[in-house]
């Protein structure tokens, strides 16, 4: 996407706020010389004079230095376009990126990091389509000032810090789901929607049992959704695993499939209880039926709020489970799009196929391939795979009551060929790099909530 029908802005020494404008613009404009233009930059907005020029390109706003000022807009004047509508000039896009990372104030740099990394990616896509793209921490805006201390990226690939408008749009890239549990952020991040409403997007992390509400209202779903409850009793939990013969615990708020449990039924009615543990082998437990398997694990499952989901009888490879990742991104016309879907093998004695964690990635066709020899099974799979996508994206924003501009889809496939959607995530991770990958689909990953914003910060 290119921002084509914005003008060029400059900014010109002056002792006095005002606006010059090619006399042919100002016609085109209908505002006549000596008339009062309001200029918005972010949530910043300052009205001045206008006064022709006819030594001005016809396709350039020019601003006094004390009108660029008032609106924070000197620095970064040559990054920026001017969109007119009358006597109204709006400068921008400007997209706001929410994130958290760690700055080195004695270095002027973010301490290095795969996150520090996607942000550059970020805002050099927002560059290379004619937005300016900030970065800032909720304790770095000034409410009462509308501005934002924002860290942005210069020509030259440094950080740098300036006080700059809140943004025409928000892009919530928090990755820390301690800070989002704080109390004072979420307090200041539920005034920022309430401030930009349908112009934040992706905002909070999912609450596993929400998204099981949602997802279920939807009829063409349900068939697709494994049995889930809360836990709330031990009672209500062992009568829940006696349905099932594998059962996955989940921490409602948890994420890289840390804190799981897998409840397993043997033979002899006997449980097997395994917890996913962070770099270390599943910490593993036996009980001698279901209650006695859930009383084991009942400090766990009170200590926060969990899930409990039914297993299903997933495919696999070499004996090693798999699920299919989908990330889903709307485009520059708010249409989505499917970015990058990619098989997730579980590794060697995991039963969470997270790449955090050992998982392997492979083409969804290649592995499909080999777990299903037939063409018509695969077909088949294919096909349910990419509506059970598009129908989650559907029924989350029908129960969120909100615009996703991103979505984490993770679908297991059964061993009929079924799919089964395991997870949603608001926050699919993005690698700043590739290994084996297509390096034009990385790009586009970081392209396309650019392309979203900017067509949020533009549309009327």
């Amino acid at each position: 996407m290119e921002v084509t029908r914005a003008l060029k802005l400059s900014v010109f020494a002056h002792g006095v706020s005002m606006i010059r404008l090619h006399p042919q613009l100002c016609a085109r404009l209908s505002v006549g010389e000596g008339e009062r233009a309001e200029c918005t930059f972010g949530r910043l907005s300052a009205q001045a004079p206008v006064w022709a020029d006819p030594a001005l390109p016809a396709d350039t706003v020019a601003v006094s230095t004390p009108l660029a000022d008032r609106l924070l807009l000197r620095d970064v004047a040559a990054r920026v376009r001017v969109w007119p509508s009358g006597r109204k000039f709006h400068i921008g896009p400007t997209v706001g990126v929410l994130s958290n990372p760690r700055w080195i104030e004695k270095q002027k740099r973010y301490a290095p990091s795969p996150l520090a990394l996607a942000l550059e990616r970020l805002a050099d896509a927002a560059d290379r389509i004619g937005a300016l793209a900030y970065v800032f921490r909720m304790r770095d805006v000034d409410w009462e000032g509308q501005r934002v201390h924002a860290f942005v990226r210069t020509t030259r690939g440094a950080w740098t810090r300036m006080w700059l408008p809140l943004p025409d749009v928000v892009y919530d890239q928090v990755v820390s789901r301690r800070l989002e549990q704080d109390a004072n952020y979420q307090r200041d991040r539920a005034r920022l929607a309430r401030l930009y409403q349908d112009k934040m997007f992706n905002a909070g992390f999912f609450d596993k049992w929400q998204v099981y509400e949602w997802l279920a209202q939807d009829v063409r779903l349900r068939r697709h959704i494994p049995s889930t409850i809360r836990y709330q009793q031990a009672d209500r939990a062992a009568r829940f695993l006696a349905k099932h013969s594998v059962v996955f615990a989940k921490p409602a708020h948890g994420s890289l499939g840390l804190g799981i449990v897998r409840f397993v039924r043997q033979p002899d009615g006997t449980w097997i209880c395994e917890v996913k543990r962070k770099q270390k082998p599943p910490w593993r437990v036996q009980a001698d039926h279901a209650l006695a398997a859930i009383q084991q694990l009942r400090p766990r499952l009170e200590a926060r709020p969990y899930i409990l989901q039914q297993g299903i009888d997933l495919a696999r490879t070499g004996d090693r489970p798999f699920d299919i990742r989908i990330v889903l991104q709307r485009d520059g016309t708010g249409a989505w799009r499917r970015t990058k879907m990619f098989a997730r093998i579980a590794g060697p004695g995991e039963f969470t196929s997270n790449l955090s964690s050992g998982g392997q990635a492979l083409p969804v066709p290649v592995l499909l391939s080999t777990v299903f020899p037939a063409s018509a099974v695969r077909s088949r799979c294919m096909r349910q795979i990419r509506r059970v996508a598009r129908l989650v994206a559907e029924a989350m924003e029908r129960g969120a009551g909100q615009t996703f501009g991103e979505l984490g889809i993770d679908i297991g496939i059964d061993t009929t060929g079924k799919a089964w959607v395991i997870e949603v995530n608001s926050k699919p991770w993005k690698s700043p790099s590739t290994g084996k990958g297509r390096p034009e689909l990385v790009e586009m990953a970081f392209r396309r909530p650019m392309e979203y914003a900017v067509y949020l910060a533009t549309r009327q």
